[in-house]
């Protein structure tokens, strides 16, 4: 047996430009004016997204505003996320057969949504922002839901791997298809690297064959 946490952005979808968008967009409606471009949401990403934030000196107040505004992106039309088919059938076999978590920096609904219309069931949660900004915090209340159990996460930033880390995740693996540049991935130092998901994918099934 085995947990495995699954971020979402960039790994199950390719988001970076869309989440740009409307995340700015709310930002700039609540007066915060120093996240522009798509490079400032991935360098947000190379630690805890909304600590970088408060790092900046924005007052919490103004972010949970953002958020907030942020959150009706789902209810926009336009705004469209290109599912990644090949990980999210991976996923979906993964879910069946071991407890499987989505832990993300963004809105729980927009996860469930494109689990939802991929047919993926067996995702047991999406914890997302709203729920707690903090990943060290969420990955932590999940594994001590499981003792002793080993415990791997996928993910695509150099924030993640190090918040992962600090909870005590067993493997960190990090795929460069992502927002960030594969060094920046590599700095945070995973256990595995995978520059393409058929790495992955074999890396999984030789996992798979073990954990029998």
């Amino acid at each position: 047996m085995a947990l495995i946490f699954f971020d979402f952005d960039g790994v199950l979808v390719d988001s970076l430009a869309a989440d740009t968008q409307h995340f700015v967009a709310s930002c700039h409606a609540v007066g915060i004016d120093v996240i522009n471009t798509s490079e400032d949401m991935a360098r947000l990403s190379e630690g805890n997204f909304y600590q970088g934030i408060l790092d900046m000196g924005i007052p919490q107040e103004k972010i949970d505003s953002a958020l907030e505004l942020y959150t009706k992106k789902i209810e926009d039309p336009n705004f469209q996320l290109q599912p990644n088919k090949p990980m999210l059938k991976l996923l979906k076999r993964l879910a069946k057969r071991y407890p499987l978590y989505i832990v993300t920096s963004n809105i729980s609904a927009i996860a469930e949504r494109i689990l939802a219309e991929n047919g993926i069931k067996n995702v047991r949660e999406v914890l997302g922002a709203e729920k707690e900004a903090s990943k060290i915090k969420k990955l932590q209340t999940v594994m001590a839901q499981y003792p002793g159990e080993k415990t791997l996460i996928v993910t695509d930033t150099k924030g993640d791997i190090e918040e992962a880390r600090e909870a005590g995740v067993d493997v960190k693996i990090g795929v460069t298809w992502g927002w960030q540049k594969p060094w920046v991935v590599a700095s945070g130092n995973p256990d595995y690297i995978y520059d393409d998901y058929y790495g992955l994918k074999a890396w999984f099934k030789g996992f798979m064959k073990a954990t029998k």
